[in-house]
């Protein structure tokens, strides 16, 4: 009995020993090692998700706001434009040209990712020729559309300092002139990607990219400069210049008027449009800085981006696309900012919207007047149509 109890006992201490042979030592520190691990991976893969969703909506739900806005916007703009005889006033010829490059821009740009979110579909990657006129189209219609504002301001600029010359110097010959010399120089500049870029396999499907290692590296660390300046820096530094003497002219004409111009009600009204020009002019151009920016840094930067983690990737990601949109809202707001500063446009605006009749447009154009800009030698005082067409440009 007591042989039996021991064998049995014996036998109990074997099959622990070798069950424990068999099964390794369980920790309490490395569970909770896997579980923190696994709950990190889970954690990331969730946030990566998350702002790859935030990317993606941005573009679903603001791509539209901003296309619709923006297009009738720029619809409208021409209509009135063409009511105010645009081919015949410099000024108006330049905002009409502005108007049809911020259209393409949208047209082109902004609705293709708003589809390729939308509908996983990259109309950029349907043909080769897609694809190459595309890139170049894109590029090119921004540049233009920064140039022209650019043309805008410098017509401001002669107006204010050369206001007796202004009609020998700014013609509508010499403005179409203008207009196409910048288109063919721009053209010129994006043309490149006529043959550096193309249609290649990925895999499973086709993507637009550079046709070459070399072509990729002078897009990703000389032409992202070369956009960066003719885009941003340049016509941003130019309108600066230029408004910097509208500003300085229109102070001095303001101390003229007030020991020339008896009227103190009549004072009042020129400084109120003054105020109100200048800062249209500041803020156009610090617009146009703030929103074409960002998102030509963001390219300099990313080119120097190697071997990113899927979260630095999606927040790269985010960042590019409030860039982008923030960019396209540039080519939306000069509708808004036409009936904003003057009274002729908005009066134009208003007769198109109601479909008044001919007779009718004319009774009101009669009571369109504004106050004009000249130099410190210029009287200034009359509120007439002709010193309207002179003094808004905008």
């Amino acid at each position: 009995m007591t042989n039996v109890n021991r064998t049995d006992h014996v036998d109990s201490e074997d099959f622990i020993f070798n069950v424990s042979t068999i099964l390794p030592p369980v920790s309490l520190d490395n569970v909770t090692k896997d579980e923190l691990n696994t709950s990190s991976v889970v954690s990331s893969d969730t946030y990566v998700s998350l702002l790859e969703d935030v990317s993606s909506y941005l573009w679903v739900i603001l791509s539209p706001i901003l296309f619709i806005v923006g297009v009738t916007g720029n619809v409208l703009t021409i209509g009135v434009l063409r009511q105010m005889k645009f081919h015949k006033k410099p000024p108006f010829f330049f905002l009409f040209v502005l108007a049809l490059s911020d259209i393409t821009v949208l047209c082109v740009g902004l609705s293709r990712y708003w589809i390729r979110e939308t509908f996983s579909l990259d109309i950029r990657a349907l043909t080769n020729f897609g694809c190459k006129f595309n890139l170049f189209f894109i590029y090119w219609s921004m540049q233009l559309s920064s140039w022209i504002l650019v043309c805008v301001v410098l017509e401001r600029c002669i107006k204010t300092n050369f206001p007796y010359r202004y009609p020998r110097i700014v013609t509508i010959p010499r403005c179409i002139a203008l207009v196409i010399l910048l288109m063919i120089i721009l053209a010129g500049v994006d043309m490149h990607y006529f043959w550096t870029n193309g249609l290649i396999s990925d895999g499973s499907e086709l993507e637009c990219n550079s046709l070459t290692d070399a072509y990729f590296n002078f897009e990703e660390f000389v032409f992202t400069y070369v956009d960066f300046t003719v885009l941003s820096v340049v016509p941003f530094v130019l309108m600066i210049v230029m408004n910097a003497t509208i500003i300085r002219v229109i102070r001095q004409s303001r101390q003229f008027r007030k020991s020339t111009v008896r009227s103190k009600s009549t004072n009042e009204k020129l400084k109120k449009f003054d105020v109100k020009l200048t800062r249209m002019l500041v803020c156009t151009s610090v617009y146009f800085l703030v929103a074409t920016l960002p998102i030509s840094v963001y390219f300099i930067v990313d080119s120097y981006q190697d071997e990113l983690t899927d979260l630095e990737s999606a927040k790269l990601d985010v960042v590019w696309s409030s860039s982008y949109l923030f960019q396209f809202s540039n080519y939306t707001i000069n509708f808004f900012l036409y009936n904003l500063i003057n009274k002729k446009f908005r009066n134009k605006f208003i007769d198109l919207i109601k479909c008044r009749s001919p007779k009718q447009k004319r009774k009101s154009s009669k009571n369109d007047s504004v106050y004009s800009v000249q130099t410190a030698d210029t009287y200034i005082g009359s509120e007439t149509k002709d010193s309207e067409e002179m003094s808004t440009g905008e």
